[in-house]
């Protein structure tokens, strides 16, 4: 995801340097009104963000399996707003176990799933709290929203400190494959808008994009420079993964209750 110009610029923090590859990816955002994403996860390592999650339950995060690399070193931060400060509204959880989808495969990223099992569950709270799955795939033309603390400069590297939302759109099969030929499998599907200029960007990997108030989308990949005309994101197709996922969920907590 790519490129372009911001109406308001959060003081941000050096970056580190940028993957060559398009697997981290708000650009052309704005700031998120606090407390209006509670399931909003932030996978910091070494103190900087690393991806973005959504909490789907009250010990687990849905996030990218791209994300995968030195998972156990991450921290979960939920309730987060501003990375910069402590704020008390935010709960931090360490990784107890992680489970990548079966179908994943590192290029073209298809299936690109990741279930984090959280080492202890949050509180939930006005600020910290599980959003719904999709079960109906999206429909061409629905307006979403994706947040994440992602670059908001590309393909310079500008992460802000304060979460990034941004409203796109979902982008029709055909048209998603005619723009990235030979690399959309069932599993995926593209949102953005025609003239560029917004789009979920590096660091943004993971996170969520949001339709009807229902998890619709994971940020997953696109070209190494955000939000240019004509070329949208690519997020991976969360109506595809929930059976997968209750399923996951399910056999881990009744391993545990039988050893209870």
């Amino acid at each position: 995801m790519e490129l372009l110009i911001i109406t308001m610029l959060i003081a941000g923090v050096a970056a580190g340097r940028k993957n060559k590859t398009t697997q981290d990816r708000v650009v052309g955002g704005k700031p998120c009104l606090f407390g209006l994403h509670p399931y909003q996860a932030a996978l910091l390592r070494n103190g900087g963000i690393y991806c973005g999650g959504s909490l789907i339950h009250p010990q687990w995060v849905l996030t990218a399996a791209h994300c995968n690399r030195e998972i156990r070193s991450v921290k979960v931060h939920l309730g987060d707003y501003n990375l910069g400060v402590d704020e008390p509204t935010e709960q931090i959880r360490g990784i107890l176990n992680f489970f990548i989808h079966p179908g994943y495969k590192l290029r073209p990223h298809d299936s690109d799933f990741m279930l984090l099992e959280l080492d202890e569950p949050v509180q939930i709270n006005s600020y910290v709290n599980t959003i719904k799955m999709a079960t109906h795939c999206p429909t061409p033309g629905t307006r979403c929203t994706v947040s994440g603390w992602g670059t908001i400069k590309s393909p310079k590297m500008w992460l802000p400190a304060i979460m990034q939302c941004a409203d796109i759109y979902v982008v029709s099969h055909r048209a998603c494959q005619n723009t990235y030929p030979g690399l959309i499998t069932e599993h995926m599907f593209c949102a953005g808008v025609k003239k560029g200029g917004i789009d979920a960007c590096q660091g943004d990997s993971g996170g969520p994009l949001v339709c009807n108030g229902k998890l619709q989308g994971i940020v997953s990949w696109g070209k190494s420079v955000c939000a240019g005309e004509g070329q949208p994101g690519v997020y991976a197709k969360v109506c595809k993964a929930v059976q997968w996922v209750n399923r996951t969920i399910k056999r881990r907590l009744d391993g545990l209750e039988s050893r209870s």
